[in-house]
């Protein structure tokens, strides 16, 4: 009855009302992007997915570099890009209503030509956001034919065998006709000094160095990540503890943890195996910063994760990856992205926790010989 409800209240009575605001007449032909002077990018949804789309943004400027680019992040995301060269402007999807009309003011101010919804499966907050932010812009989405009303221009996109850098590129030669190559299309996240020197003073407190540096008597490291976002991504205390110990067991490298900071259940499993093995957490102290372990992982001979954010930043850093995956999720869509990686796939209908820990040592085994890192 509350499903009818809202599909009522949604089609009888929001649409209409948005139909009757908006004024978006139909303009399906394609931009010459060197004939406009700005655009703005909807991208504040996860971190991997402003990762994923930071070539876009360069390949766009290489093609016209006197365009203006400004993003609209979310608050977490938007570090990833802070320190982007191809990014103009950053404006901040705040939950502070005060502090997001003001941003959305921010961004009208600057006039944006175009306004480019790269938000999936959350369709009318990023019609909405692009309509209050460029009234008489073109606007460019995608998305089922009822949400027409929000854009200029409804993109068709099939993403069901799709990377997203790949789904990226059809919309980029779909609305500028620009031909991008995803084989030349490198994730990239520019690290500042400051953070650089904070992850260079870890390594000297643990006696670490990076996987381009030999020095005698340091070790190499890798990371393991434990912690993800989505239920069926999560691995088990179980897991974590059986792969941190038999980790901890090489002689060759140091292991390094690293969980999301709200996770307390792998806290816990952080806090006995640095007790109880040679494993380091990472920090050793409050939480990291996204651009501190992009620079951590960019030193390290591998990392291992069930998280597909951590294999973006993997991917970025080109550091050797081993993912953890499900079928209950898409996962052609965010797989590793040039770089040297193994899938361990959860059985068929099942979370990642269903992998048996036996498969999990066996791969990472593996992926470890195979780096040649063994001792």
């Amino acid at each position: 009855m509350i499903e009818k409800l809202e599909y009522w209240w949604r089609h009888r009575i929001v649409y209409p009302f948005l139909r009757g605001l908006f004024h978006n007449p139909v303009q399906d032909s394609t931009i010459d992007i060197r004939s406009i002077k700005s655009i703005l990018i909807l991208r504040y949804d996860r971190i991997g997915d402003m990762i994923v789309t930071t070539p876009i943004f360069r390949r766009l400027k290489e093609v016209h570099p006197e365009l203006t680019i400004g993003v609209f992040a979310s608050e977490t995301n938007a570090e990833i890009i802070r320190n982007n060269p191809f990014v103009d402007s950053i404006y901040v999807l705040h939950s502070n209503w005060l502090r997001l009309i003001s941003e959305i003011l921010k961004a009208r101010r600057s006039h944006y030509e175009i306004v480019l919804n790269l938000i999936f499966n959350r369709t009318s907050s990023g019609g909405i956001l692009a309509n209050l932010v460029s009234p008489s812009g073109i606007k460019i989405g995608q998305g089922d034919e009822k949400y027409r009303f929000y854009f200029n221009r409804l993109l068709k996109i099939n993403r069901n065998k799709s990377h997203m850098i790949e789904t990226l590129v059809f919309i980029i030669k779909e609305v500028f006709n620009i031909q991008l190559a995803v084989d030349q299309l490198k994730y990239e996240i520019v690290i500042d000094d400051k953070t650089i020197n904070n992850v260079h003073a870890y390594l000297a407190k643990y006696n670490l160095v990076p996987r381009n540096q030999y020095v005698p008597g340091k070790s190499f490291y890798i990371v393991f990540n434990f912690s993800a976002n989505d239920t069926v991504r999560k691995i088990s205390p179980e897991q974590a503890y059986a792969i941190g110990r038999h980790l901890g067991s090489y002689a060759a490298f140091r292991t390094v943890l690293l969980h999301a900071p709200q996770d307390q259940s792998m806290f816990v499993v952080k806090q006995d195996l640095v007790k109880t093995s040679k494993c380091l957490a990472f920090p050793d102290r409050g939480n990291a910063t996204l651009l501190e372990i992009e620079a951590f992982i960019e030193g390290a001979m591998a990392v291992i994760t069930p998280d597909t954010s951590i294999i973006h930043f993997a991917s970025a850093a080109n550091t050797p990856v081993i993912g953890f995956y499900t079928k209950m999720q898409d996962v052609h869509e965010w797989l590793p992205h040039q770089v040297k990686h193994r899938l361990v796939i959860s059985p068929v209908n099942t979370p990642i926790s269903a992998i048996p820990i036996a498969t999990m040592i066996e791969n990472i085994d593996d992926f470890i010989r195979e780096l040649e890192i063994t001792s």
